[in-house]
């Protein structure tokens, strides 16, 4: 799928899927697709070992493409906050 549009390439330490989401292999890594209501969640890590975490929102049909720890994203985020605030559900 091409994706027109902002896009987001970050470093990523962490990742967690919210929502519904397919994933497929890629020749160089794995891909995720948004099948119903995208959240993810990235946790980045500086040189001085402070964590960041991102927050974006992706439309059904969107795909997310990991290669090693490098996370391509068609979207800005919507939100940051220091340190690793992703948080375990159940």
């Amino acid at each position: 799928m091409i994706e027109v549009g902002s896009h987001t390439v970050l470093v990523f330490i962490k990742m967690q899927f919210l929502g519904q989401w397919s994933r497929f292999a890629l020749t160089l890594g794995i891909g995720y697709q948004v099948t119903k209501g995208g959240q993810l969640i990235v946790v980045t890590e500086d040189e001085n070992a402070a964590k960041t975490t991102y927050w974006f929102r992706l439309s059904d049909g969107h795909e997310v493409w990991v290669v090693e720890d490098v996370v391509h994203i068609p979207a800005v985020c919507i939100k940051s906050a220091p340190g690793d605030q992703s948080k375990c559900r159940g």
